[in-house]
């Protein structure tokens, strides 16, 4: 493999074909390229990838994970009884049965109707989940739309909650949790810290000047809710995840489109992302070219590469060469400016202008890059930078002094920030 990470993967198509012997012979070499230790298969519960393919994965590093979206309630354990044990047979760890549960396009229309529709899913999913336990895989619960019909955060602390009271703690003992992690129009620090961070954030609602659990970060919010709930956190598997080149309201441009995915790497190698993550499966390696998710596909349908494929073969090339976290920081000092807010922005550029000529730092507004710095000065209080970002800077080895104060020079005129505390490792 092509880079030391052991999380980064691909949903591999948005079908459930493309699995014969000249299949896998044509994806392994671009996998492996492509830094490939994971990858979401699509498939059916009355089909099962064929055995050779999963295989051919194993040998070479690539850990499969088999996604069967199937509608709510249109199938039975006892379908799924007869291909289950024969993926673990296989030497597949991971099984996600049903797809985004919180929306009612997958359910069926009179199932979604009624009431206590939670508790109507876990009727149906727990088998499911306890027939994956007994074969030997991994128990993991679907991957929910961020905000949804019915808002993730909501769903998934009642159906934790109803699975305890149902008295499967044991089940949860073993149990993961999928899920999306799209970026969409935020930057990779969007929600950072989860429902700590941001308690004003409500269901379907975030207030101005908060964040919410749609975007990167999206597994804070669900590691606190499996603390909330079960006292504990739970692994989690995106199975797909990054940003897309039409994300919803952003148009992403071909260049920041490469930078947003590249960062996330980035973010994967720094230590960043928490240990529960067991993967990131980036969106969408290839699609045929009737298929609606054909835009998205980092090849073309002829094989040809989009820029995003070089780009990552590179970045993953040059990463490779360069010492990790723990043995260089690539920056010496970073401020970390909070979010713009408008006028008033220009007001506080003049009041750092001092201390920024002096000191000399890097200036910007992203966590990701400030967690390569040695040093990061953070401006403004826990409100304007939750105290959350100022933590995960200190973990990933970051001295941080905070400036929330400012004073005027007589001799200059320039106000410039005091600073009202310092780590220094």
């Amino acid at each position: 493999m092509s880079t030391a990470n052991k999380r980064i993967g691909y949903y591999y198509y948005p079908d459930a074909e493309h699995y014969t012997a000249r299949d896998l012979e044509t994806w392994l070499p671009a996998l492996d390229s492509l830094g490939a230790h994971w990858l979401t298969l699509r498939a059916t519960p009355r089909r099962a990838i064929p055995e050779a393919f999963i295989r051919g994965l194993k040998q070479a590093g690539i850990e499969p994970i088999i996604h069967i979206p199937c509608t709510i309630g249109s199938h039975s354990p006892e379908e799924l009884a007869a291909i289950l044990p024969s993926y673990a047979r296989w030497g597949v760890r991971h099984v996600v049965v049903f797809d985004r549960p919180n929306m009612q396009g997958s359910w069926q229309i009179a199932g979604w109707a009624r009431s206590g529709l939670v508790e109507r899913f876990l009727d149906i999913a727990l088998p499911v989940l306890q027939l994956e336990r007994q074969v030997g895989l991994q128990p993991v619960f679907p991957p929910l739309e961020p905000g949804g019909d019915y808002w993730d955060i909501a769903f998934l602390e009642a159906a934790l909650g109803a699975i305890a009271r149902r008295g499967k703690g044991s089940l949860l003992e073993d149990m993961a949790l999928a899920l999306y992690a799209w970026t969409g129009d935020h930057g990779l620090d969007w929600g950072a810290g989860g429902p700590q961070a941001w308690p004003e954030a409500r269901p379907y609602h975030s207030p101005d000047g908060s964040q919410d659990q749609r975007g990167f970060r999206i597994f804070d919010w669900y590691s606190a809710i499996a603390e909330k709930v079960l006292d504990r956190r739970l692994e989690m598997l995106v199975v797909a995840g990054g940003a897309t080149p039409d994300s919803e309201g952003s148009k992403l441009g071909p260049s920041k489109y490469v930078d947003v995915n590249t960062s996330i790497v980035r973010a994967l190698e720094s230590g960043e992302v928490a240990s529960e993550v067991m993967n990131f499966n980036f969106y969408l390696l290839a699609a045929g070219s009737t298929a609606p998710e054909a835009e998205l596909a980092w090849f073309l349908p002829s094989g040809k590469p989009r820029p995003i494929v070089g780009a990552m073969r590179e970045f993953l090339r040059r990463a490779a060469k360069t010492p990790g976290p723990a043995q260089a920081k690539a920056l010496d000092h970073y401020m970390l400016m909070p979010a713009p807010q408008g006028a008033s922005d220009i007001i506080q550029w003049a009041s750092i202008a001092e201390f920024a000529i002096a000191e000399r730092p890097v200036v910007g507004f992203s966590a990701v890059e400030a967690r390569l710095a040695r040093r990061v000065t953070l401006v403004g209080d826990d409100r304007a930078i939750p105290k959350s970002v100022e933590d995960e800077l200190r973990h990933a080895g970051c001295a941080v002094e905070r400036v929330v104060t400012q004073r005027k020079t007589k001799r200059s005129g320039i106000r410039f920030p005091l600073r009202s505390g310092a780590d220094h490792g």
